[in-house]
């Protein structure tokens, strides 16, 4: 299987032109689901990303200890404390599920894990957010520590396609090995990648590293845009943001909020919205680095994402027609 890159003129299309027509919401409402009381930058900047890049509203759902810090980061950010947690069990899991169904069923698109922790209430919590998000048909990203929840119970998430994983290389292993399909001695990332992906039956995974391998088992894509030399912790945080956006767009294309040039099925989304996210996420990585260097951090970096992004489409967009809205 030969790997190639989309065009950035397809992806195009399913970012949603700005007019005076459009309504809050109508650019996507996206949850990052995730934060506790050690970690609560990691939501932060993947519900921030999502902002940045031109979503309408963006919700961290998190742990109650977590809560006040994160809204204390951003007014912009709408926080929900409803992960339960060993040391706040005041709601039930029942009354958790009777909080999230309302609020997930408004979303088109979320992300999973950033900052999600070990505690294996939360965890709970998160899991079960995964399990609505599926039943309502919502496409889903999932990183950090939600790759343990695939790890545990893969069927989770098996034949999901409008699911994302995005691991690192030690996340892969761990997810890989679970999975019974360990990479082979010498075998090509890209190949090890593709039987993860064959293995959760069409799921799409990006495999991070010094190109992001992206791949659904059948498809391959290899994102080698050039990224900065800083490895701080959260970039990863940035992409699920972005990716999530991506897939929210998808959601609005698919439902003809806007013309375009150009049909796209909709199993494509998921392909192309990895790619997208994964070209910003490293070209802002690359403009952080040479502007900070080595006091590169992650706030650097989502400083960059809309001049990445501009850098990216600006010029594109330009061809793009106005929507019907």
């Amino acid at each position: 299987m030969s790997a190639h890159q989309p065009r950035l003129q397809t992806i195009a299309q399913l970012i949603p032109p700005l007019t005076y027509n459009l309504h809050k919401g109508d650019c996507g409402r996206i949850a990052a689901i995730g934060g506790c009381e050690e970690y609560t930058g990691a939501p932060y900047f993947a519900a921030s990303t999502t902002l940045r890049l031109g979503a309408d509203l963006a919700y961290v759902v998190c742990e109650k200890d977590a809560a006040s810090v994160i809204k204390a980061y951003s007014p912009d950010l709408i926080v929900n404390p409803y992960l339960r947690s060993t040391t706040n069990t005041d709601r039930s899991l029942e009354e958790i599920d009777e909080k999230l169904k309302p609020l997930l069923s408004k979303m088109h698109a979320v992300s999973v894990g950033s900052g999600l922790g070990n505690d294996l209430k939360i965890r709970e919590s998160a899991k079960r957010a995964i399990q609505h998000a599926r039943s309502l048909s919502i496409p889903v990203v999932l990183d950090a520590d939600s790759l343990a929840i695939v790890a545990e119970s893969p069927e989770i998430i098996h034949g999901y396609t409008n699911a994302i994983l995005t691991p690192n290389a030690p996340e892969f292993d761990r997810l890989a090995k679970s999975l019974g399909v360990e990479p082979k001695k010498d075998e090509a990332p890209e190949i090890a990648a593709q039987r993860v992906a064959s293995a959760l039956d069409g799921v799409t995974v990006v495999r991070k590293g010094k190109s992001d391998i992206i791949t659904d088992g059948v498809r391959l894509f290899i994102c080698d845009e050039v990224g900065g030399l800083r490895r701080c912790g959260g970039q990863g945080d940035i992409l699920s943001g972005a990716i999530a956006t991506f897939l929210a767009w998808g959601e609005r294309y698919k439902a003809g909020a806007w013309k375009h040039t150009a049909e796209i099925h909709e199993n494509e989304f998921p392909m192309l919205a990895a790619f997208a996210a994964c070209t910003i996420t490293r070209h802002a990585s690359f403009l952080a680095y040479e502007e900070y260097g080595r006091a590169t951090q992650s706030s650097s970096v989502l400083e960059q994402v809309d001049i990445a992004f501009d850098n990216k489409f600006e010029e594109i967009l330009k061809t793009v027609k106005s929507p019907k809205l």
